[in-house]
């Protein structure tokens, strides 16, 4: 077997669990819905790093693109924010996502040109049902609100003239464009991705889930138990159950097995894994299980406006304290 492409093919995969169903099912009454009248509704979709925002949205635009791969319109414009962070250049960034020949020209100093109407011009000819924008986060940091309210200004005219809705997509503090009045209406929709939690039992069966839906991708004659508690707790120890550490480990975890021609993940392997990717701290899968100790997000990262320097801009995820899995287990 080709390991790497095993690897490869297990990396790209992507589980429809219950929560990303109705944000896509969402995504498509939004394009369903957009002639119905000029002002739109749009969905405003945040969460932490590592909690799967841009698998989301890149899942989405693929499955669109195989429905209408016998067409040359784009009914799903993924597109993210310039690296300049600056309006003009993200409306430029746009346009060269459309594939519209000649954007660069809009950079020229001195060329006179309406961006947000040339904009809307290629939206209506590509028959865009919808427009996503990704890191939404990076155009609001380090702006006044009278800044970010200008560019909230052109982002619904965009909208409306086009009739195309948006999907704003991010980190918590995206949700800074709700400030706005004229965006909180019209992002009645707003949605988070979270990572994954223990502690409550439902929360937990999700988790459980989606573990078997992994394991269900990998290449091997029975599925490896990924859910069963020697492994379910420990993964979830390892990475305070954030989706992306997940699958990397366990990305790492499956090269490791397939080279060793095992006939599915072990225990071992994670740990050799586990290792591997972060070698300076305690290995989880060699604890005993009744030694382990969880930790869950408890309140989001977000802005620090009373930083003084970049490096402070940001304020990362509170976990709870550690909780030791005995006494999680008893809970009812």
């Amino acid at each position: 077997m080709d390991i790497m492409a095993a690897a490869i093919q297990f990396s790209q995969c992507y589980i429809e669990h219950p929560y990303v169903k109705r944000i896509m099912t969402e995504l498509d009454k939004l394009r369903a819905q957009r002639l119905l009248s000029k002002d739109q509704q749009c969905i405003l979709i945040t969460g932490e790093a590592g909690t799967g925002k841009s698998a989301l949205i890149d899942h989405y635009k693929v499955k669109d693109v195989a429905t209408n791969k016998s067409t040359k319109m784009t009914p799903v414009l993924l597109t993210c924010i310039s690296a300049k962070r600056d309006l003009d250049s993200t409306l430029i960034q746009m346009l060269h996502d459309l594939e519209l020949f000649g954007a660069s020209q809009y950079k020229r100093r001195g060329f006179a040109t309406n961006l947000e109407q040339k904009l809307v011009n290629a939206l209506k000819r590509a028959q865009v049902e919808l427009m996503i924008i990704n890191e939404f986060q990076e155009i609001l940091e380090y702006k006044s609100m009278q800044e970010r309210q200008a560019i909230g200004n052109s982002l619904k005219y965009i909208s409306e003239e086009a009739q195309v809705p948006i999907a704003f997509v991010g980190m918590p503090w995206a949700a800074q464009i709700c400030e706005d009045p004229q965006w909180a209406s019209r992002l009645i929709r707003r949605r988070k991705l979270t990572h994954f939690c223990f502690k409550d039992i439902d929360k937990r069966r999700y988790y459980l889930s989606y573990l078997k839906g992994l394991a269900s991708r990998m290449p091997f004659a029975s599925p490896p138990d990924l859910a069963s508690p020697p492994i379910a707790i420990p993964l979830f120890a390892a990475t305070n159950g954030e989706n992306r550490f997940i699958k990397e480990l366990l990305k790492e975890a499956l090269m490791i097995a397939l080279q060793q021609q095992d006939d599915t993940i072990k225990l071992v392997h994670l740990s050799v894994a586990y290792a591997l990717i972060v070698p300076d701290q305690p290995n989880v899968f060699e604890f005993p299980l009744d030694l382990l100790q969880l930790k869950e997000i408890e309140s989001p990262s977000r802005i620090n406006f009373d930083m003084n320097t970049v490096e402070q801009l940001i304020i990362g995820p509170k976990y709870t304290k550690p909780i030791a899995i005995s006494d999680i287990l008893s809970l009812k």
